[in-house]
């Protein structure tokens, strides 16, 4: 081991330097891993032969795993020590993800996309809490802008490293980059970061179990209820039963024990309670922005998944830009006015997208994910520092986990959510521009001149079809872009709550 000091340093620069570098190509990894299957899954849907929304489900298992495990990080940390659960985390990401490159069926992929997510859980809230205890509280912010910056070589990167390896060799590859990069970090954690102060520690295990049933039934309930006819169906109702009854057990136990699993104190800090609010919209925000983009250019626009990667990246190249200045904000203007300020800036391009039809031009694609990108990145640290500035360090480990499970619930919920919308208004789209398909219908008619959309032959219904399927799909991606302009416009008054951060004195 190449550092043998305690969590708590201090540290000199250099020793700083080594901490970081494993811990950040760990984070890079955990992010790519979403970015790339995000640009990947319509070659992952023909070649598993799935729908939308049961492509979906590649995404959402991976999410509802992780967020269960990140409920159980903070316990782990302090039971086996950080160290030793962070090894298990990057090693465990490497393995599964070596399981999800072999798979050869839909339910193979999602049981280790399950097997993925639960094991990398700790990857985010420790490499967060890593960071932070590694530089002194002076240089938290500098901490937070190089973790975030370092994160975000995940979007940036991403869709361009996924749309290459998936049209130049399949979307396995895209698991099977992992495993060496996955291996160089681990070996540099074990050499480099310091380990915490072990202590045997009660888990609250009603109470952990609780709230892994509540989360894990109302995912279900989400992924599969537009399959069902959502309450039509006694699997739905069953389901969201469940989930409403173990968020019950869980509030009420943890209210009622005195050793709960999830520790209140960190909801006494007000500026902790508005950022969680905050980071649960981000994550219903951000990770269905990055599913519906892919899924408009390549459906919609007829984009090879090369050039979608590469259209999308730009938004990674905007996030970068507005940590940056975000960064250099830090000091010179609250946190509250640059994060209302940053979903301002994300409101913009998101209302022009309402606009937006399958002959949009490819400028107007990448001046919108850039611009969305700056806000993002902009309110991103500037969100991460205000939330934790104020809590005392006995608490951020635990604060870091919930961080982190309430962005990634968020992000379940909202790709969840917004598949389903985009399913179900593609249907009632459908049937309803299928009324005005009639000789009767005068602009109907006139397209029917040389009998391209004729519906006295089979190759008439087909083009007609086609073209109706189309359309309707379109509509259900405006529709959506409505609901991410909604969420983002709810951010803006809340982001106002912050009170001005005065650093915890421990």
């Amino acid at each position: 081991m190449i550092i043998g000091k305690g969590a708590a340093g201090p540290f000199t620069r250099a020793e700083r330097v080594l901490i970081t570098v494993p811990v950040l190509i760990a984070s890079i990894l955990h992010s790519l891993a979403l970015t790339t299957a995000y640009i990947a899954l319509p070659s992952m849907k023909g070649n598993l032969s799935a729908t939308p929304d049961q492509a979906g489900w590649i995404i959402t298992s991976f999410l509802v795993s992780n967020a269960i495990g990140v409920a159980a990080t903070g316990w782990f940390s302090v039971r086996f020590g950080r160290k030793m659960v962070f090894l298990v985390a990057v090693g465990g990401f490497t393995l599964s993800s070596m399981l999800c490159a072999t798979a050869t069926t839909l339910e193979q992929l999602v049981l280790y996309r399950i097997l993925q997510g639960t094991l990398s859980a700790p990857i985010l809230p420790l490499s967060q809490a890593i960071m932070l205890d590694t530089y002194p509280r002076e240089q938290h912010s500098f901490a937070m802008t190089t973790w975030s910056m370092a994160m975000i070589l995940g979007p940036v990167l991403g869709p361009s490293l996924g749309a290459f390896l998936t049209e130049e060799f399949s979307w396995r590859a895209i698991f099977y980059i992992n495993i060496p990069f996955g291996a160089v970090g681990l070996i540099g954690c074990i050499l480099t970061v310091p380990e915490t102060e072990r202590r045997a520690q009660h888990l609250d295990w009603l109470g952990f179990f609780s709230l892994a049933i509540a989360v894990g039934a109302f995912q279900l309930m989400l992924d599969r209820g537009e399959r069902n006819d959502w309450f039509q169906s006694a699997e739905t109702i069953l389901e969201g039963a469940l989930a409403m009854l173990a968020l019950y057990v869980f509030v009420v136990h943890s209210a009622t024990t005195r050793r709960p699993f999830l520790n209140f104190a960190v909801f006494r800090d007000h500026n902790f309670v508005i950022g969680v609010i905050l980071i649960f919209l981000f994550g219903l925000n951000v990770f269905s922005a990055l599913l519906l983009m892919p899924l408009f250019l390549q459906d919609i626009q007829g984009y090879p998944v090369t050039a979608a990667g590469v259209v999308i990246s730009a938004r990674g190249l905007g996030t970068a830009l507005g940590m940056i200045t975000a960064g250099r904000l830090a000091n010179r203007v609250e946190y509250r006015y640059i994060i209302a300020s940053a979903l301002i800036i994300v409101s913009i391009p998101s209302a022009s997208m309402l606009s937006w039809t399958d002959e949009v031009p490819v400028a107007n694609v990448v001046i919108v994910n850039i611009a969305t990108g700056y806000g993002i990145g902009l309110m991103w640290v500037s969100l991460t520092t205000a939330t934790f500035t104020t809590l005392p360090s006995a608490l951020r480990t635990e604060g870091a986990a919930l961080f982190a499970l309430i962005r990634v619930i968020g992000a379940s919920i909202g790709v969840s959510m917004f598949v389903s919308v985009l399913a179900r208004s593609t249907q009632i789209n459908y049937g309803v521009l299928v009324e005005n398909i009639h000789d009767f219908n005068q602009a109907f008619g006139l397209l029917q001149e040389g009998h391209a959309w004729n519906t006295d032959s089979l190759a008439g219904l087909a083009r007609i079809s086609r073209l109706v399927s189309h359309q309707a799909q379109t509509i259900a991606f405006l529709n959506d872009f409505k609901l991410l302009l909604a969420t983002t416009l709810l951010g803006i008054p809340l982001a106002l709550l912050f009170r001005r951060a005065r650093p915890h004195k421990d």
